[in-house]
């Protein structure tokens, strides 16, 4: 634990339950954060793996598990101690990784992450499914920085997961038309439709971050993230998933995990409806342990 992370961390924990999302300053070795955006820039160069994205005016790189594939991705995820950082803030005796998804959009981008929450995108159930997004740019509102709908995980909705686009040229989940079960919420009131629409009803939540910080936010909070229109300032960032010691296996609607498994020819993790997590390879390996 470093001095920089303790002398933050009472403050982090509060604005992590009460708004949904946190910022940690200067947490991170830039050495290991530079190394990181070294081998993202090879990557995408090499062409060998990722979504390559060029239709919105300017690149959209995209790609998830490549700590699968990219040793200095997965030498970062295991060094970084993010795991830590996870299991202190979600007050968890463990922590094990979920997976990595690399968001880099270059200037001139003009795609939107619409607004979501992401535990509907995933096969568990629970609160402590904690992400942290790793900036390895400076990342500012103009450039792609994400931003948060404070206090929206505590809103008590689960809106249902939607493909954010269905291909190149289709318009993204933020542009389907109001009856699209995009806003479908459990319950009437607040909407993703009203967040995009009305945004002076809500609080938001957005900082400008360097490399060696870290974003940190709930799996229920609402976010997105705008494209990148400054000129000249790129936007690479890893968002890492940890889970720490609620959630339990929920299969029971669609979720990306079965369609990575399938693209990827990765064994789908085999758990009872309702199980506790626990290691499945290559899944859900244990990194951090309040004991250790």
């Amino acid at each position: 634990m470093t001095d920089a992370l303790e002398s933050q961390l009472e403050r982090a924990i509060r604005e992590y339950d009460e708004d949904g999302a946190t910022v940690l300053r200067g947490v991170l070795p830039l050495a290991l954060v530079q190394a990181l955006g070294d081998a993202v820039d090879a990557m995408m160069d090499a062409g060998e793996h990722g979504n390559d994205d060029r239709s919105g005016g300017g690149r959209f790189f995209r790609d998830l598990y490549s700590t699968l594939t990219q040793p200095a991705f997965a030498e970062f995820m295991r060094e970084a101690g993010l795991a830590e950082i996870a299991g202190r803030i979600m007050r968890s005796d463990e922590v094990r990784f979920f997976y990595d998804q690399l968001l880099v959009k270059e200037p001139g981008t003009s795609a939107r992450t619409p607004w979501h929450q992401d535990l509907p995108y995933w096969p568990f159930r629970g609160e402590q499914v904690l992400s942290t997004w790793v900036p390895m740019d400076a990342a500012t509102p103009e450039n792609g920085v994400v931003t948060y709908v404070k206090g929206s995980h505590r809103w008590d909705k689960f809106f249902p997961s939607q493909p954010f686009s269905e291909g190149p040229g289709s318009p993204p989940a933020h542009e389907w038309s109001p009856d699209s079960p995009y806003d479908r919420p459990d319950g009437p009131g607040r909407t993703l439709t009203d967040v995009r629409d009305h945004p002076e009803n809500y609080e938001f939540l957005t900082w400008c971050v360097e490399p060696g910080d870290v974003l940190v936010h709930h799996p229920l909070v609402v976010h997105g993230a705008p494209g990148n229109e400054a000129a000249g300032k790129r936007r690479r960032a890893l968002a890492l998933r940890w889970l720490g010691d609620d959630p339990t296996w929920d299969d029971s609607r669609p979720n990306f995990l079965r369609m990575i498994c399938k693209r990827e020819g990765l064994p789908f993790p085999q758990f009872e409806q309702g199980a506790r997590i626990h290691f499945s390879d290559p899944f859900f390996p244990l990194m951090w342990s309040r004991a250790a």
